[in-house]
């Protein structure tokens, strides 16, 4: 591939021609490049975002790796930039999720979660997300839906939830637990990442 020079950079209308040559053999030294161009930056957005070196060194590895991984059926219908840009932000924000599943609450961690996912992503697709997460729980069973109500929307903690439903604090972490794997299959991983804040940010 003939790249476009900036010094050694491609440039945005170079994307297509990246794309179709990541699609044929013999493509490394095109995807060395990209790799030498944009390490720096994404290494330091991820790590904006997680705080943790060995995590954001990670996250940035492994879009490099799903991007050769992808490259016969590659589609990019924005820039590369963009497109490496984007892929960081979105496993970086599922890495910060995975965090949340600790049964010890940490409420710094939390709060840095919770801004870091609002920095990462625009308010315009926070709202569609929250519209996902509602039409998702509309179809969980009527008490399961009861108590992620009273959790996330009421902002009850578990022992008030118990007391307000009339059943036992265990059966209301049961609902909570069978409604997190329920809705971890049916809500896209940045949808989910949100409805993981929405129960962290509340007392338990």
């Amino acid at each position: 591939m003939e790249l476009t020079k900036n010094n050694g950079e491609l440039r945005p209308h170079d994307d297509q021609r990246f794309v179709n040559e990541l699609k044929r053999s013999g493509a490394e030294k095109t995807l060395s490049r990209l790799f030498d161009q944009y390490w720096k930056p994404l290494f330091q957005f991820s790590y904006n975002l997680l705080q943790d070196e060995d995590d954001a060194k990670d996250v940035v590895q492994e879009v490099f790796i799903k991007l050769w991984d992808r490259q016969l059926d590659l589609a990019i219908h924005t820039s590369i930039e963009s497109y490496l840009f984007s892929s960081v932000r979105y496993k970086s924000l599922t890495k910060l999720s995975q965090r949340l599943s600790s049964n010890e609450r940490n409420l710094t961690l939390e709060d840095h979660i919770e801004q870091s996912f609002l920095d990462a992503v625009d308010p315009l697709i926070i709202k569609e997300l929250q519209q996902e997460i509602d039409m998702q729980i509309e179809k969980l069973p009527e008490r399961m839906r009861a108590v992620i109500r009273l959790k996330s929307k009421d902002s009850l903690s578990i022992s008030e939830i118990a007391v307000r439903l009339n059943i036992s604090e265990d059966t209301v972490k049961n609902h909570l637990a069978s409604a997190r794997k329920r809705l971890r299959i049916h809500l896209g991983d940045v949808a989910y990442i949100a409805f993981l804040i929405s129960l962290a940010s509340i007392p338990s």
